[in-house]
């Protein structure tokens, strides 16, 4: 996972949202609070393409997968549920998670945001857009899984767990291990029509930020970086 770094609330987000806010509080149930956000907010597009674009290398806030506009979704880091009035609208609570299938094969969310729904637990889980060295928590093996690091294991292992970033039934671990064939292919070609070293294309590319499953990579390579 690695860390993202909220922008300043845009201008389009404060004025589609000001009035959809004061309707939050004269919803009198939760199901009529959900609404607002499911059927009166009318621009999560234009907000999911922003987040992408600015924030996210068009990558999930969770699993690091590239996504797109249309196989992705806003997600609410701590779910709405909680607090609806306070966290529905929050620009800080909310990234571009993948739909939990990318490689599952399946039309079912065994990953991320949609995996993760409204169980959460606050001082458990490593929060993506507060935690500014949330890759020092995780670890990779050498058979491509991610794992804990010693800075807190219980928090690394909560996170992991809820957003499924290791379940056996799905394919994560073979797509770091494409991710990471796919670099090397990019390094030696780079290398080879650019005369440059190795290290120094490995140094170039990985500090773009915007690969899939970047965070992996850079473990791979943390020597050298």
């Amino acid at each position: 996972m690695r860390y993202i770094e909220k922008s300043e609330i845009p201008q389009f987000f404060i004025d589609d949202t000001t009035p959809l806010k004061e309707s939050l509080k004269l919803a009198l149930t939760s199901k009529d609070k959900s609404k607002v956000w499911d059927d009166d907010y009318l621009q999560k597009r234009v907000l999911k393409e922003y987040l992408l674009e600015n924030e996210q290398n068009y990558l999930c806030g969770y699993c690091e997968a590239k996504v797109t506009l249309d196989n992705s979704h806003v997600e609410h880091i701590k779910p709405k549920s909680i607090d609806h009035d306070n966290l529905t609208f929050d620009y800080h609570n909310l990234l571009v998670s993948c739909n939990g299938i990318c490689f599952s094969g399946s039309n079912k969310p065994i990953t991320c945001g949609h995996r993760k729904a409204n169980k959460f637990d606050e001082n458990k889980f490593l929060n993506p857009a507060k935690q500014v060295n949330i890759r020092d928590y995780f670890i990779y093996t050498n058979n491509f899984y991610i794992g804990s690091s010693v800075l807190d294991e219980e928090k690394s292992k909560y996170t992991m767990d809820l957003l499924e970033l290791n379940s056996f039934n799905n394919s994560l671990p073979q797509a770091r291990e494409d991710a990471y064939n796919e670099f090397i292919k990019s390094v030696k070609s780079n290398a080879q029509k650019t005369g440059r070293d190795i290290i120094e294309i490995v140094k170039i590319i990985l500090n773009r930020e915007d690969l899939a499953f970047i965070s992996f990579l850079r473990f791979k390579y943390k020597g050298i970086l």
